[in-house]
């Protein structure tokens, strides 16, 4: 009986090659993607495993069933949505595809078709509830450098749990900015000139968000 994996190897094949290329294109190590089509994917989600679906646009429910045959493309979730992975927390220097979703949320059609990497992180906290409201999902895009000064970035402090600032790049640092109601939160300045100043990671910049299904004004 032809396998999902063997089906997604012939699919990967026909769209893009090979499995080399076709892992350039998902920013993943070609090594990591040939594990995870080695080992079995039907019963195991992930990061890794929701972004090799969503950028060959298929259908979970259908890749996951038994009796499996050919893979079927995504439908819209509702209208013009798809699904991306969900997080509460992210931590710098942790695998993406390592970290356990907290589920997924739609997002619409053409936002994600245009940011094909994007996850959604759990936003936590009033510092930047001017723009991005407690609880809300905030789509990041990743990326390794502030190509866009002063935007809203998710970063980690010393490796810890993602926080989103304002981020503004310093000729040796970093200015993180809180954007909110709150005047009692400020900016914060990471001069890597000084002895002791806590490393910035970026994660990404923040491109969109959507609000929970049961959320609602407090």
């Amino acid at each position: 009986m032809k396998t999902l994996e063997n089906s997604l190897k012939q699919l990967i094949k026909e769209e893009y090659g090979s499995v080399t290329k076709f892992a350039e294109r998902i920013g993943v190590p070609a090594s990591s993607l040939y594990s995870a089509l080695e080992r079995g994917m039907r019963n195991t989600r992930t990061e890794l495993t929701d972004k090799i679906y969503r950028t060959l646009n298929i259908d979970w429910d259908t890749a996951k069933l038994e009796g499996f045959r050919e893979l079927k493309v995504k439908k819209a979730v509702s209208g013009n949505h798809v699904d991306l992975p969900l997080y509460g927390s992210i931590a710098a220097g942790v695998p993406i595809e390592m970290i356990e979703i907290d589920g997924t949320h739609p997002v619409p059609e053409e936002v994600a078709n245009e940011y094909p990497n994007a996850f959604l992180l759990t936003i936590k906290g009033e510092s930047m509830n001017r723009i991005l409201p407690n609880g809300c999902y905030a789509m990041i895009d990743p990326c390794e450098s502030v190509d866009h000064p002063g935007q809203p970035y998710a970063v980690c402090i010393n490796g810890h749990d993602a926080t989103v600032k304002r981020v503004k790049p310093l000729n040796n640092g970093f200015e993180l900015i809180p954007d909110s109601s709150d005047p009692t939160f400020k900016p914060v300045t990471y001069d890597y000139g000084l002895e002791g100043t806590e490393t910035i990671t970026l994660i990404g910049r923040v491109v969109y968000y959507v609000l929970p299904f049961d959320w609602s004004f407090s």
